[in-house]
């Protein structure tokens, strides 16, 4: 007789559960897509939150972020490249402004004031916080310091610009993403 112990029973073999991608190529696609795309998404939400905790934004950015989901995919894209434009044109305005021998503070106030609203309404926290020195300055009729807050307000403009490009960038990449157009490799 043989010890109990000793008899060995048949391995049953299972099938991994990912058998299934072996034998659907097309099923692993999808998958690495949906990856992908999943990846993508924590990125743009870490930018943004990194923008936000280093003051660029504010809330009124993240409300335009939950707005994209009830209007366009491109939603957000669309307004920052406007608030871009608007404000590259602003910044020609007053500059504009400020190299006339007779400064007109009362346009340049405007300007400065347009700024602050658009600033504003898209959650530019930096650059509206910025725009509020140049309002000050024209109410003082200070040229010198009418000019030091412009440039102030360019060089944050400029560097909420930089962000803002990576931010459509990836935007961009994740509505290619979700219509197909892009598989994220």
């Amino acid at each position: 007789m043989v010890p109990t112990h000793a008899i060995k029973t048949p391995h049953i073999y299972k099938k991994p559960s990912h058998c299934h991608l072996l034998l659907f190529p097309h099923a692993i696609r999808l998958s690495l897509s949906k990856m992908a795309l999943d990846y993508q998404k924590r990125l743009l939400d870490h930018f943004i939150q990194a923008m936000y905790l280093e003051g660029y934004i504010n809330n009124e950015f993240l409300q335009l972020q939950t707005m994209k989901q009830t209007a366009r995919p491109d939603f957000v894209v669309r307004e920052v490249t406007l608030y871009c434009v608007a404000a590259q044109n602003l910044f020609v305005a007053m500059s504009y402004a400020m190299e006339q021998d007779e400064v007109d503070f009362y346009k340049l106030d405007v300007n400065a004031r347009d700024m602050y609203d658009r600033s504003s309404s898209i959650g530019a926290q930096q650059v509206k916080m910025a725009c509020c020195e140049i309002v000050h300055s024209c109410q003082e009729f200070n040229k010198d310091k009418c000019y030091l807050a412009l440039n102030w307000t360019k060089k944050v403009f400029s560097k909420l610009r930089a962000n803002f490009e990576t931010l459509v960038q990836m935007e961009r990449k994740i509505i290619d993403m979700e219509s197909g157009n892009d598989t994220g490799f």
